[in-house]
């Protein structure tokens, strides 16, 4: 693993921390150089990955949108939350603000996952939409993919590998749930979105590329919408979502013991309403994991099915959606050595 210093000098040394600071010289500002530094940083890890199995970003680009879309970032004491960007309606810009009490390294990542929300931000229509977040839902997908991308460039500008691993208790009020993920938060939107694209046959890049466009969700419909079973589905899908992401938030904020009873009723950001608790977020993530896994299984050949079915095992988050799906793997697999006996029995056609 590369050190600050180390990383910092060939930041420096390229002219690239110049580059940055030279994009923002005729802009009112206030950023420092630690993060005129993890800018580049950022900018340069995106070079570094191939362009097509990477996000397909021009690093040059996203150096020249910065001044437009960043006015600050501030190192401050959140409490308990690592980052946070907002408007700042001073200038219509984003702002960044990093918890002040973070080391070095967890600055690095959160900040890239701030970065992130701001390259992706946009205002359409008087409201603030960014990634898959359209003002209504899907901000449930937007924290996983940003997070998912942060910890990416993170791996690539320390020069280690992105890790996958079981995560006990990464699951607020559901410790039945265990992700396999990479990821240093929002696991279980992550684990979603590997069975996302185990489901719709996408690969995760591709889907994270989509977050930077400002048509991304919408391709992302039309690509959840033309597998059969999931016509006119996916605002329904996004909802659920968006409900497990508002319960976790709720969780966050200390209202556990008050969403251990009786279903409330629950107002999300923007102000759409539902009823629930810890069990209705239970049985949403049970729904939305067991379906993505048999739209797998409905909308791929029983080779491919056979032969990457494991891909999808290790993300389903109990040990009773995993049983559920493999014995519908042996179920085919079974079917498939009854057909392929009944073909030799019956011998050539003459």
């Amino acid at each position: 693993m590369k050190s600050r210093e180390q990383r910092e000098r060939e930041l420096i040394d390229s002219g690239l921390v110049d580059s940055v600071k030279a994009q923002f010289r005729n802009v009112n500002h206030n950023i420092s150089d630690k993060y005129f530094i993890l800018m580049a940083d950022y900018i340069d890890s995106i070079g570094q990955l191939d362009f097509e199995g990477g996000l397909y970003l021009d690093p040059v680009n996203v150096a020249k949108s910065l001044p437009q879309l960043l006015s600050s970032v501030m190192d401050v004491n959140l409490g308990g939350i690592h980052g946070r960007t907002t408007d700042d309606e001073r200038t219509n810009k984003s702002k960044i603000e990093m918890n002040s009490t973070m080391d070095y390294q967890s600055t690095k990542l959160y900040f890239f996952h701030e970065l992130t929300h701001a390259l992706q931000t946009r205002k359409i229509d008087n409201h603030e939409e960014c990634a898959f977040y359209n003002g209504k839902t899907g901000m449930f997908l937007t924290e996983g993919a940003t997070q998912f991308t942060a910890e990416i460039l993170y791996n690539v500008s320390n020069g280690t590998n992105i890790q996958y691993r079981q995560q006990p208790g990464a699951v607020r009020g559901h410790r039945e749930h265990i992700p396999y993920s990479a990821l240093s938060e929002y696991q279980l939107n992550g684990n979603i979105i590997m069975l996302l694209s185990a489901s719709l046959g996408i690969p995760l890049n591709q889907i994270l590329a989509l977050g930077y466009r400002k048509d991304g969700r919408q391709q992302l419909k039309e690509m959840y919408e033309v597998i059969s079973g999931n016509e006119g589905k996916f605002e329904e899908f996004m909802f659920e979502l968006e409900q497990i992401y508002t319960i976790d938030k709720l969780l966050i904020a200390g209202y556990g013991n008050q969403l251990q009873g009786a279903p409330l009723n629950i107002e999300m950001q923007d102000g759409q309403t539902f009823v629930g608790n810890i069990q209705t977020q239970g049985d949403l993530i049970n729904k939305v994991e067991r379906e993505l896994a048999a739209s797998f299984l409905a909308n791929n050949e029983t080779d491919y099915v056979l032969a990457n079915y494991s891909k999808v095992a290790q993300y389903l988050t109990t040990p009773q959606l995993q049983q559920t799906f493999m014995n519908a793997i042996n179920e085919i697999a079974t079917m498939q050595n009854s057909n392929i006996q009944e073909q030799m029995q019956s011998g050539p056609r003459k």
